[in-house]
């Protein structure tokens, strides 16, 4: 049971296909999984358990199978657009069909596509890199793994940071920050890179080509395959699911502070322990234990329930999407936490500051 749960990640991919193969209002039924698992991953016990030993086969099998995956919910999406959207079959409710197909694909192009590719760019092989860039292109950033790697994993809960949000911050203005931040950075690293090898910095080895080529070959074949309209769709579809996977990102690190250089430690991110989240996340939200090693694989992760914990990841993402509800329940009475219980001195002096810029009560402050 342990290698099947992860198999919920090919399986809710496979629901958006079927769903665009049946057509009318069925294509609504990839978007339909997101309020099915908040549900199961907020009413069921949280899951602090270790994966058992010989997981690895069957967890590396369902994350491989993402790819294929996608390519068949891409050709089930333009098939189901064409006919929703064409007026020669008179087919009814169009706009319906055309708002859930959108929906479903640039939900399933984010999660459980992020988790995936995010655990296969971690792999010192160049295989498993590559399929984390292919995957990445069906939310247009099939370089993330270089910004990634290379800015956050060093500089986390730092000001050099784009990936994580500022105390007082909203998930409206963050998905800008972190999507600018992941385009830039991995232009100015690999630019950087080229030229210390002598290279030109827009050379065909740059690959910040790989956005027109892998994200370009996904618009052009719907719109070979379906015209226009499901074209623009897909394009759609396509900053939507990049909107939800920085969206996401959004809780990993909310408001946490580091001193710049200062170790990487045990308190230095949330962690989301879901019985639902973990399995479709590829536990990625056994979110520290991955920064203190990086290279460790999904499957051996521990869970740190003595680590700073926030709530179902699904109930933070409905929550921010209503600041003020998420600032007064749970940012900033975790965080308040955080600030007394695990923050370093130096940390202290810099989230009083934080709280003062974000217009927050001053907890340390009134404290001293």
């Amino acid at each position: 049971m342990d290698g099947l749960r992860y198999f919920l990640i090919p399986v809710m991919t496979l629901a958006g296909v079927i769903g665009f193969m049946l057509g009318g209002s069925y294509v609504w039924l990839g978007a339909a999984t997101f309020p099915v698992l908040m549900t199961l991953d907020i009413l069921l016990p949280a899951d602090h358990k270790m994966r058992a030993q010989g997981t690895a086969l069957l967890g590396d099998f369902a994350m491989y199978l993402q790819l294929p995956c996608m390519i068949l919910l891409v050709w089930a999406f333009a098939r189901s657009v064409a006919t929703a959207i064409n007026p020669i079959t008179g087919a009814d409710n169009s706009s319906w069909q055309l708002a859930g197909s959108l929906l479903s694909l640039g939900w399933l192009s984010a999660v459980p596509t992020l988790p995936v590719a995010h655990e296969l760019m971690h792999r010192r092989h160049w295989f498993p890199r590559y399929v984390a860039k292919c995957l990445s292109a069906f939310y247009g950033d099939p370089n993330r793994d270089i910004a990634h790697i290379v800015t956050h994993h060093v500089h986390l809960d730092t000001a050099k940071d784009s990936d994580t949000p500022r105390r007082g911050q909203t998930i409206y203005s963050f998905v800008f920050q972190a999507t600018w931040g992941s385009y830039k950075d991995t232009w100015e690293k690999s630019a950087e890179i080229l030229r210390k090898l002598g290279h030109a910095s827009l050379g065909w080895r740059n690959p910040v080509w790989l956005m027109p080529l892998l994200s370009g070959s996904i618009i052009v074949f719907v719109g070979l395959t379906a015209g226009l309209g499901a074209t623009l769709t897909a394009v759609a579809a396509m900053v939507m699911a990049k909107m939800f996977v920085e969206g996401f990102n959004y809780f990993q690190h909310y408001g946490l502070i580091r001193v710049e250089g200062a170790p990487i430690e045990l308190h230095h991110a949330w962690n989301h322990l879901g019985a639902i989240v973990r399995p479709i996340g590829a536990e990625i939200t056994n979110h520290i234990n991955h920064h203190l090693d990086g290279h460790i694989p999904f499957y051996a992760l521990k869970p740190e329930p003595q680590a700073p914990q926030m709530p179902s990841l699904f109930l933070c993402f409905a929550t921010g999407l209503i600041p003020p509800v998420w600032f007064r329940f749970i940012a900033q009475p975790r965080l308040k936490d955080w600030d007394e219980r695990f923050a370093t001195p130096g940390e202290r002096k810099l989230a009083d500051e934080a709280n003062a810029h974000a217009g927050w009560p001053r907890w340390l402050a009134s404290a001293r």
